[in-house]
């Protein structure tokens, strides 16, 4: 499951929105910001295409449709299924980790990873000058 979520910075608190719930951490207990660029396959396609075409095959099969419209109705989705089944999940997963341990982290769109994290360092700087 990713785990979209967006950040912002109030008062001493770096915050992480989610779908259904919220984290926070202070930052003078923020240790490290990293992000990491994710590439995974996502099965789900490839399989729901052979579940198809399977389904499809079985349906026509005793049709009068002629035999090479059948092969098609039958080999296509499953080509299909196979083709977007190795497109690729990308995205970026930015982690605060805290002095403690504890690893906030959060999914955002592909490329934006080292933009949000340089942001998140501005805004951990920016509250270090005014707290000297």
């Amino acid at each position: 499951m990713i785990n979209y979520g967006e950040w912002s910075a109030a008062d001493d608190k770096i915050r992480v929105a989610y779908e259904n719930m919220e984290s926070s951490v202070l930052f003078e207990d923020t240790a490290s910001i990293s992000y990491i660029k994710i590439k995974r396959e996502d099965s789900r396609y490839g399989i729901g295409g052979i579940i198809l075409g399977v389904v499809l095959g079985l349906a026509v099969a005793s049709s009068d449709i002629p035999t090479g419209l059948k092969v098609f109705i039958w080999v296509g989705p499953l080509i299909l299924g196979a083709i977007i089944g190795y497109n690729k999940l990308k995205y970026d997963n930015v982690n605060i980790e805290t002095r403690g341990g504890k690893i906030i982290s959060f999914a955002v769109s592909e490329g934006r990873g080292k933009g949000i994290m340089e942001q998140i360092e501005d805004a951990k700087r920016s509250w270090e000058k005014q707290n000297k």
